[in-house]
């Protein structure tokens, strides 16, 4: 079982699963991007994409009634999409309108509108099929498109293997993507998206020299309504074919810290939205390990923490960044913050990752019996998964509570405490995936590596990735200046 579980993992329908669970989430998470970065967050996210799944249903469901079953199935999906996303920017225009025109709290109104999103679906779902819980069976949806590429794809190699991941992927997903590209033009490539930066950054600025501040931000809301339409609109026509109450699950909400995990740029709120995407898919396929089942369901939301307490340090971080600049003026070395910045978040995730080690070591001393059919001795096991999680934590955390040490005096006891976590997290995962291809046919012979074989390479490959990843996170900065004298914020 356990050997199916990490081949299923280290597969092109793996991958392909984490591109599908990634959609619900980037779409809202471009949106939430570009409300932030113009000063007007849309904490409603979660509402919009609630009442945008659920238009899309109604909507798909009745155009073979409105319109002929030939017609209707044909513009049904179509139909279903357009009116969601409509509902999606109807509902960030109110959002709009009660903050920026009448002045009501941004916080408290967008609260206001996840609540009214939930509340409203589930009421007028009741009156249409007479069922609080999901419109299954009485107001089944139709499914927005799968795109198949030319099949003389799966026929190259090398290509064939992407083929698998892309092939037979809804249009939402590709629609997803693209939208990064579109999202990334607009933001740097346009006037507006210049207005929209520079309003975010300073409006009183902007309105001085003759930016329309409060059409800009409408503008902003407006955009972020149809992303997050569209994220709605995946979970009910192309995650599923079917509303189910408050099925986003949060989507909306993680969608509103994944543009800081992403540094606040299209790409890094992209892949910030694949790391999500992959802890979600990663639970979905340990689940059908028999170990207790509340571990793989709570995987997601131990992310979302970790993303969380990620940003909160990053936040204290970036704020003594500013003091330090304004104290040190044109002695302020912007490279060598740039550099710490990027390693404290690397000690960070080192530390949030090793805190799935002990939560796991826990389960497996509260519960063995679950864990006996996938693990020999599960009480050595534990013990191992814990003591090497605690060290991870204790090696990573001086460098959490005080980066200034990054690049002090104290920059190679940094050095050594990233790429021994490095080694031992990318050793691990290297192994696994020998252990996956171990037997596997790789030309004209079969892939045949001894134990021993598996962990050389293995902890080899993660040495060296953990050295490289360090020196291009900032390390290669560290290395040319020797740190940098002691400072305070």
């Amino acid at each position: 079982m356990f050997e199916n579980v990490i081949e299923g993992i280290f597969s092109a329908a793996f991958l392909a699963a984490i591109l599908r669970v990634t959609t619900p989430i980037l779409l809202p998470s471009l949106g939430a991007l570009i409300s932030d970065r113009t000063g007007v967050i849309n904490i409603g996210l979660e509402g919009i994409m609630l009442v945008s799944a659920f238009t899309g249903v109604v909507f798909s469901a009745y155009a073979r009634d409105w319109f002929g079953a030939d017609t209707g199935t044909t513009i049904g999906p179509w139909l279903g999409l357009v009116m969601g996303v409509l509902l999606g920017v109807l509902m960030a225009l109110l959002l709009a309108f009660f903050h920026l025109r009448l002045k009501a709290d941004l916080i408290l109104s967008g609260i206001a509108l996840n609540f009214l999103g939930s509340a409203v679906t589930v009421a007028i779902m009741y009156e249409l099929t007479g069922d609080r819980g999901n419109t299954q069976g009485s107001l089944d949806s139709m499914k927005m498109p799968f795109i198949q590429l030319p099949d003389f794809l799966a026929d190259i190699p090398i290509v064939s293997f992407f083929f698998k991941i892309f092939d037979n992927q809804s249009v939402m997903t590709w629609i997803a993507f693209i939208a990064v590209g579109l999202v990334w033009y607009v933001m740097y490539r346009t006037p507006t998206g210049r207005h929209m930066l520079a309003v975010g950054e300073n409006p009183e600025a902007a309105a001085s020299v003759g930016i329309r501040v409060q059409r800009v931000r409408y503008l902003a809301l407006a955009i972020s309504g149809v992303l997050a339409g569209l994220g709605g609109v995946h979970m009910s026509m192309g995650y599923l074919a079917f509303y189910q109450r408050d099925m986003t699950a949060g989507r909306g909400f993680i969608a509103l810290a994944t543009p800081y995990l992403g540094g606040g740029n299209p790409i890094g709120t992209a892949l910030a939205s694949l790391i999500f995407g992959f802890f979600d898919a990663i639970s979905t396929r340990i689940g059908s390990l028999e170990i207790p089942s509340q571990l793989p369901q709570m995987v997601p939301y131990l992310a979302t923490v970790m993303a969380l307490v990620i940003y909160a340090l990053q936040s204290q971080l970036g704020s003594r960044v500013r003091t330090l600049r304004a104290a040190e003026g044109e002695q302020f070395d912007v490279h060598y913050w740039s550099a710490i910045r990027r390693l404290s978040v690397l000690h960070m995730f080192m530390a949030m990752t090793a805190v799935l080690g002990i939560i796991v070591a826990v389960s497996m001393f509260s519960a063995p019996q679950g864990f006996t059919k996938v693990i020999d001795d599960v009480t050595a096991s534990g013990i191992m998964i814990a003591i090497l999680s605690l060290v991870l934590i204790g090696i990573n955390l001086p460098f959490i509570l005080h980066v200034e040490r990054i690049g002090q005096w104290q920059w190679w006891a940094s050095a050594g405490a990233a790429i021994a976590s490095l080694w031992v997290y990318v050793g691990l995962f290297m192994m696994l995936f020998l252990v996956a291809a171990n037997g596997q046919q790789v030309g004209s012979s079969t892939l045949d590596l001894s134990d021993a074989t598996i962990a050389l390479i293995g902890m080899g490959a993660g040495l060296v990735a953990g050295i490289l990843i360090w020196l291009q996170l900032g390390g290669q900065y560290l290395l040319r200046n020797g740190g940098h004298a002691a400072v305070t914020a």
